[in-house]
């Protein structure tokens, strides 16, 4: 997921280094671990994590 949203996002990031839009895309695709959020939030991203992994054990 990180090296699509390189692949395409790239030319914008090079346009638009300094846009609050390109900041945030750039963040988007570092995958960080999120810093605030909701319980629910948190599921979320635990369920997602799990899914992740799940998914990189079958390849």
């Amino acid at each position: 997921m990180k090296n699509l949203i390189k692949k395409t996002f790239g030319k914008f990031f090079k346009d638009n280094p300094s846009k609050l839009s390109s900041k945030a895309l750039k963040r988007a695709s570092e995958m960080a671990k999120p810093r605030a959020g909701t319980p629910h939030d948190w599921e979320d991203y635990e369920k997602y994590l799990k899914e992740m992994n799940e998914k990189s054990d079958q390849n």
